[in-house]
């Protein structure tokens, strides 16, 4: 069976490397991947794997993220050297270790030992699931959110370098391709933290050749340059949790009815709140041009200041006024947007809300009470 050579970085972002049997590089690719792993280098090699014989080895039994049983050996100073290897680097729920050459009495033992060992494990899971199932629910909508971000972030990158492709030389555009293919093997792998780093390097990769086109003269590309990746490496850094108190409360509303779903007094009781809280699009869309206008305006003041040549203080003054301009519409936008939203709100009874009010409170037991 082929033996392929690997380098992979784990979820802790620690790189690891040692090769692995496999049919084909396909199914060597999705073995790693199964393990939790970001590849970042996977070829084929002829090279027999070489022992480390001043080690002994442990035999284990595992289970992989896929459920899947996988057994091998691993060389260690001792079984919970190999234990720890095994859970911390390569992501196993390690059923069972001995050291290689126990005879079947010697097995069995340490298969009891532990056995016994991960049922004590499992109780302790079991009992913290239902404490950890909303936070499971937040992190997989986070890392929803961060892949997706990442997709829009390569394809903006692919517009700005296609902008600026006769202004970089033939070397920084290998540099910068090179990053680009990194984060295209690893954008798929769980190791989130990772992939956000790396992007982050590649952004700051294409944001150094602002020092190149300042010395090739170019100031206004320069400029376009230097905003654009700020523009990206800000949206980079944004994150799906709530921003304002609105949204928190809208938050804890939803996991709440995800929760008590058969709570068909309280959840009604629960949506006629989130009507006060909830921002309709069309104001959220204006808000955050506004922001965005805030944050180009406060940058370009700053490269006023920061420019020395007349001529292009008076670019930059321009820039400046045209934002200026926009972020005032807007502004007159969002203006409007709001009366015509405190003339369509819909009206709610006091009385029907005052009616049973207390039982629906009780009800709550005390969670409405922590906004």
């Amino acid at each position: 069976m082929p033996i392929f050579k690997y380098t992979v970085a784990n979820k802790a972002g620690k790189n690891l490397s040692g090769t692995v049997e496999a049919p084909d590089e396909t199914i060597a690719r999705t073995e790693l991947n199964n393990l939790g792993f970001s590849i970042l280098l996977l070829e084929e090699t002829k090279e027999m794997p070489k022992p480390q014989a001043s080690l002994p080895k442990f035999v284990f039994e595992a289970i992989d993220r896929n459920s899947k049983m996988v057994s091998g050996t691993m060389p260690a100073k001792d079984d919970e050297e190999a234990f720890k290897k095994l859970t911390g680097e390569y992501a196993l729920t390690v059923t069972a270790i001995w050291p290689e050459n126990s005879n079947e009495e010697q097995i069995s033992a340490a298969r009891r030992r532990w056995q016994q060992k991960l049922q004590t494990e499992f109780k302790d899971i079991e009992e913290n699931i239902e404490k950890n199932r909303s936070k499971s629910l937040e992190e997989q909508k986070e890392e929803q959110f961060q892949k997706q971000k990442i997709e829009t972030i390569l394809a903006q990158v692919n517009k700005l370098l296609e902008s600026f492709s006769e202004d970089f030389s033939p070397e920084q555009k290998t540099v910068i391709n090179k990053q680009i293919n990194k984060l295209l093997r690893i954008k798929n792998s769980t190791n989130i933290r990772y992939i956000l780093q790396t992007a982050e390097e590649l952004l700051l990769q294409i944001k150094q050749q602002e020092k190149v086109l300042k010395e090739k003269g170019f100031h206004e590309k320069r400029l376009r340059l230097e905003m654009k990746t700020k523009k990206l490496l800000d949206q980079l850094h944004l994150n799906s949790k709530p921003k304002t108190f609105g949204d928190d409360v809208i938050s804890k509303i939803d996991q709440f009815q995800d929760q008590h779903r058969k709570s068909e007094k309280i959840n009604s009781f629960l949506d006629r709140i989130r009507q006060y809280f909830e921002t309709p699009q069309e104001i959220a869309i204006i808000k955050e041009k506004i922001k965005v206008y805030n944050s180009q305006l406060w940058d370009f003041i700053k490269l006023y200041f920061k420019e020395p040549t007349k001529e292009y203080k008076e670019k930059v003054k321009h820039s400046i006024g045209t934002i200026w301009r926009a972020r005032k519409k807007a502004v007159s936008s969002l203006r409007h947007a709001k009366q015509l939203r405190r003339k369509n709100k819909p009206k709610v009874e006091k009385n029907h809300i005052a009616l049973g009010f207390f039982d629906e409170l009780n009800a709550l037991s005390g969670w409405l009470l922590a906004f």
